[in-house]
């Protein structure tokens, strides 16, 4: 267990975390500068805390109380920079080998071989740095940190200057070698995704602190607040006011529509709610099925659409009886997959109905 409690004074605000990375990948998820790499920085030893204490395994890195600051080879972290740093003047055995200069040259050599083996690089100890492609010294960073025999290994955005094939590679090859290792691993990303796919523990940061964490699962169901639905995929954030409460659900007047919500027991009938909800929950009624009575239902225009190739986001102002929000360009955001919107024809077709499911909505 890596045991996290630190408090750091930077320009803009205070960085004061306090997490607990257990084995497994902790994705640290965040805007760029809400001290991500501060983080791992303090973590490493390459940066020293103001105040707080870090551990693990029971091992003290870092106590400001107790006057104890480990140095950084002395805390047995294997840590991997966005830029991978690897010297270019050494072959890739050599910079793999950079940790080991305790061993002798045979116990070196079969040391580098089998951790290059482990890492889909056999073959390549006489190469270069520059003779590589990104994902190829990727893989030789990795191997540098792991070769030491770490007991936690901290990735800083690892995969973002690749292209999207390799990085789906080496985030598959990742979450195989944390497996077989079962290290604590501290993750850092901007993108949500990446965090989703290979967190087992997902902490969002904003501005220096924890807002959130949980399995990534849980956090998006259940965002504490805006700034974690917003960052987690949510875009459409509705204002309204509580109307009534049953056992099972909340009536929410937003705009010029009554919405049932999940109840909240914080609520009370007249207090003001936000409510969340992902454009990829929002349903498309199919035109044949609109007979049905159905809850949560508004009709309206596409007004733009975007694509990025595999997903459509639709922009959907509703009929003026029904406006969420009556001074906005359009009421919701909803992303359908491309193949849907071709086999629906909804870019000839720009008149529909949309269902916002009672247990899609978040109540923040």
């Amino acid at each position: 267990m890596l045991a996290i409690q630190l408090h750091k004074r930077l320009p803009t605000f205070d960085l004061t975390l306090e997490l607990n990375a257990p084995p497994g990948v902790t994705a640290l998820f965040g805007p760029s500068g809400a001290g991500k790499s501060m983080t791992l920085a303090c973590i490493a030893g390459l940066a020293r805390p103001d105040a707080g204490r870090i551990t693990l395994n029971g091992l003290t890195f870092f106590d400001s109380a107790a006057s104890i600051d480990l140095p950084p080879q002395r805390r047995r972290i294997g840590y991997v920079m966005q830029d991978y740093l690897l010297f270019p003047h050494l072959s890739v055995g050599d910079n793999v080998a950079f940790g080991l200069r305790r061993l002798s040259r045979s116990e070196r050599q079969k040391t580098v071989d089998a951790m290059l083996e482990r890492v889909g690089l056999t073959g390549y100890a006489a190469r270069r740095p520059q003779e590589l492609s990104g994902g190829q010294q990727q893989r030789v960073a990795l191997a540098r940190a792991l070769v030491t025999q770490p007991h936690a290994l901290l990735l800083d955005e690892p995969f973002s200057a690749l292209d999207a094939p390799t990085r789906a590679l080496l985030r598959h090859d990742l979450l195989a070698l944390q497996r077989s290792l079962h290290l604590p691993v501290i993750f850092i990303t901007h993108d949500f995704g990446e965090a989703y796919l290979l967190a087992d523990q997902l902490a969002v940061l904003v501005e220096g602190r924890v807002l959130q964490c949980g399995a990534p699962a849980e956090v998006v169901a259940h965002p504490v607040n805006q700034d974690v639905a917003r960052l987690t995929g949510s875009r459409n954030f509705l204002t309204g006011q509580v109307v009534a409460i049953a056992d099972e659900v909340m009536l929410v007047r937003v705009g010029n529509l009554l919405l049932e919500a999940p109840p909240t027991a914080r609520l009370r009938p007249g207090n003001p709610v936000t409510l969340a909800i992902r454009p990829e929950r929002i349903m498309l009624v199919r035109k044949d099925a609109q007979t049905l009575a159905r809850r949560n239902t508004l009709h309206g225009v596409i007004v733009d659409e975007m694509s990025d190739g595999s997903t459509c986001t639709l922009y959907l102002r509703a009929e003026p009886g029904e406006r969420l929000r009556p001074d906005a360009l359009y009421d919701l955001e909803l992303n359908v997959p491309v193949y849907i919107h071709e086999r629906l024809h909804i870019a000839e077709d720009r008149h529909w109905t949309v269902m916002l499911p009672q247990k899609a909505i978040q109540v923040l």
